[in-house]
């Protein structure tokens, strides 16, 4: 299903400009491995355990040590079940520095997501289609398997994936004073409808809740200028 995709992504730490915290991931037979280091002669202790409070790998064992690789298309199978709409989206890795989730398909979204933070999408099964707002205007980016893309902060993006599909998506932890932005335009005439920030440290639920009380109110998913509501999105089927 996932065929051998290599992807290096380095970030330098803002609070420590001289130390540079590194996320390789190789997919090599339906196997990830994540490291961490900064030193690579010197002993690196776990900064907290096994699994954090969310549940997922940090990348460490309980010793302290690299945990082991993971089979992706295991832990696929054992997971895709949790990956249900509007997002879709689980933790793969959820570390210090950087989480990195798995996001299937199909997704049901018309909102659109902005931070300060970069995003690394990579495509590993089917095709999907990312909307963003960016300097060239409103257009419509085909991301393919195998394929993979940056989108720079400050860009609101609506990834739209179809069943049958999956991605993965490298963000960095946010620090404390950066904020989220859940953002929907009218379909009709593009005014802003709503633009909520907030602080998210999950964003896998937090972002959930948010759009699912934005669905439920009718005063803020109704247009303030032409009048059309939002409503809640199915499912995409293609």
């Amino acid at each position: 299903m996932i065929k051998a995709i290599a992807a290096i992504f380095s970030i330098l730490q803002a609070s420590k400009p001289a130390a540079l915290q590194c996320l390789v991931a190789a997919f090599s037979e339906g196997k990830l491995i994540h490291m961490s280091t900064i030193n690579p002669t010197a002993v690196v202790a776990s900064p907290f355990p096994a699994n954090d409070p969310l549940g997922d790998p940090t990348g460490w064992d309980g010793k302290g040590g690299v945990a082991s690789a993971i089979n992706l298309s295991a832990w696929t199978a054992a997971n895709r079940h949790l990956m249900v709409p509007p997002v879709s989206n689980k933790y793969l890795f959820s570390g210090k520095d950087f989480f990195v989730m798995l996001i299937a398909g199909p997704n049901a979204r018309n909102d659109y997501h902005m931070t300060n933070s970069e995003e690394y999408f990579m495509q590993l099964q089917g095709d999907v289609s990312i909307r963003v707002r960016d300097a060239h205007g409103i257009r419509d980016i085909i991301l393919r398997e195998g394929e993979a893309m940056f989108v720079p902060g400050g860009v609101p993006h609506r990834p739209q994936r179809g069943p049958n599909t999956l991605g993965l998506v490298v963000e960095r932890r946010r620090p404390p004073t950066e904020t989220e932005h859940l953002i929907f335009y009218c379909e009709k005439c593009d005014a802003l409808v709503y633009d909520q920030e907030f602080a998210c440290s999950d964003i896998v639920n937090h972002f959930r809740k948010a759009m699912e009380a934005f669905w439920a109110d009718p005063k803020l998913c109704t247009c303030p200028s032409c009048g059309t509501r939002i409503p809640k999105p199915a499912p995409l089927t293609k």
